[in-house]
């Protein structure tokens, strides 16, 4: 695919559009993702730990149940996902497609479960486990800059100002660590997850003001900042 990457990004309207269907939808991210394994309905569109581009249409039309969006919105938010996702490699024996034709099922599932109605601690250990492939209790460190990533776009459709957003995540998640060894334990990600304003806040946590530095415009009012998913 060739268009440029502006032609990825949605816009307000678009966004808007998506978070309606994921407001009305019985739905959850996690229900959807069982369908990928084992026996389940979506299984022989998992490549590794990707989706192509009619696995991911069928993930999000099954999610927000509905058959009524787009191939146009499927295409841009799939080469969306194609911007930030880096992590794709062809390997021998789990997928035959070229990285440029696959996603993270990971990075989606992360990116819409933030966008879902929900408890704070459930997400928390969602997000987690996600990312935590060997199943040891343990993210390192490019595994939490994933879920930034995905936290980053959230913000920014959010129509935050994100120019300082991505240090003052990477701060905290370091802060998070608390044991400070480079890696941080199920335990930690909660216990940070649970005390920590902007994480809450992106984590859909309603009606909380983030003070992000460069945030606030000039004699805004916070209450017109206040984050509801």
């Amino acid at each position: 695919m060739s268009e440029s990457k502006d032609w990825t990004v949605l816009s307000p309207e678009e966004f808007a559009h998506l978070q309606k269907y994921i407001d009305y939808s019985n739905k959850k991210v996690q229900d959807v993702l069982q369908e990928f394994y084992g026996d389940g309905s979506l299984s022989q569109y998992l490549q590794g730990e990707s989706i192509n581009f009619e696995g991911f249409k069928l993930f999000l039309r099954t999610y927000l149940e509905t058959e009524e969006i787009s191939d146009e919105l499927c295409q841009r938010l799939f080469m969306s996902f194609q911007n930030v996702s880096n992590e794709n490699e062809m390997k021998p024996g789990i997928t035959n497609q070229p990285v440029s034709e696959l996603v993270s099922v990971s990075d989606v599932s992360c990116y819409f479960s933030l966008l879902e109605g929900g408890q704070a601690e459930d997400k928390l250990a969602f997000t987690f486990k996600l990312y935590d492939k060997d199943a040891n209790g343990l993210l390192d460190s490019s595994e939490v800059d994933r879920i930034i990533t995905q936290m980053m776009r959230v913000a920014e459709y959010l129509d935050w100002d994100i120019t300082e957003l991505k240090p003052i995540l990477q701060e905290m998640m370091k802060e998070i660590d608390f044991d400070g060894n480079g890696t941080v334990s199920y335990q930690e990600w909660l216990r940070g997850g649970l005390t920590t304003v902007p994480l809450l806040v992106l984590l859909g946590l309603e009606t909380v003001w983030i003070g992000v530095s460069g945030g606030r415009h000039e004699g805004e009012d916070p209450a017109n900042k206040i984050t509801s998913f």
